[in-house]
């Protein structure tokens, strides 16, 4: 029986929703976190066991390099060869989408924090879990864009597509954040200024993209 053809990478389209994704049939990650979860059971380890995660971290640091070195090779690239001074280095902070994204990351933090201290209502704690996720992801994922605004390591049709990958899954994370503030605040109208505040950072970093992802401070 042929193996089973799943989606190319690179991944940057992922937000690690899993459960809740429609593509999880179609993709290598996926799989491969399934058959390493279910191997450890069968040995009877904890996948979450920390010694247990630092075994596999181990392993998955050591498989992303030889794939790394693969897709060098099929290039020309000679990694041992090039120096590290020359590999050129970005400050994140010199980007106003990535400012923008790291200004709604304090801000969603400073309120999720609040809130964790009293009771979310039933109705919302999907919208509190969809909030937490994607103000850490957006923060993430903007900081991955801008620092491949100057790699030169894969050719450009390549780049090009990681960069849409990753603005697809920013823009998505900006869509669910916005929509579980809407919801938030129909519960939690005593929040609305801390709310507005994000929503209005939301908005900036969707006017952002709009515009001009590569602009500077």
């Amino acid at each position: 029986m042929p193996d089973k053809k799943f989606k190319p990478s690179p991944y940057n389209y992922c937000d690690y929703r899993c459960e809740r994704c429609d593509e999880k049939d179609n993709c290598r990650v996926y799989k491969d976190n399934a058959e390493r979860v279910l191997q450890h059971y069968l040995k009877g380890e904890n996948p979450d066991d920390p010694e247990v995660f630092l075994k596999d971290l181990h392993n998955i640091f050591a498989k992303t390099k030889s794939m790394i070195e693969d897709m060098a090779k099929k290039q020309g690239i000679e990694i041992d060869a090039s120096p590290r001074e020359e590999v050129p280095e970005v400050d994140p902070e010199e980007y106003t989408i990535y400012c923008i994204a790291h200004e709604y990351f304090k801000e969603a933090s400073s309120f999720i924090k609040e809130l964790q201290t009293s009771d979310i209502p039933d109705s919302i704690k999907e919208d509190f879990t969809d909030l937490i996720w994607y103000h850490t992801l957006i923060a993430a994922k903007s900081g991955r864009l801008v620092s491949g605004f100057i790699d030169d390591f894969f050719d450009d049709e390549v780049q090009e597509v990681e960069e849409k990958g990753t603005l697809q899954v920013i823009k998505k994370g900006i869509d669910l954040s916005k929509k579980a503030l809407q919801n938030m605040l129909n519960e939690l109208p005593d929040h609305l200024p801390q709310i507005a505040d994000l929503m209005a950072l939301l908005k900036s970093l969707e006017k952002q993209i709009q515009t001009d992802i590569r602009q500077k401070v």
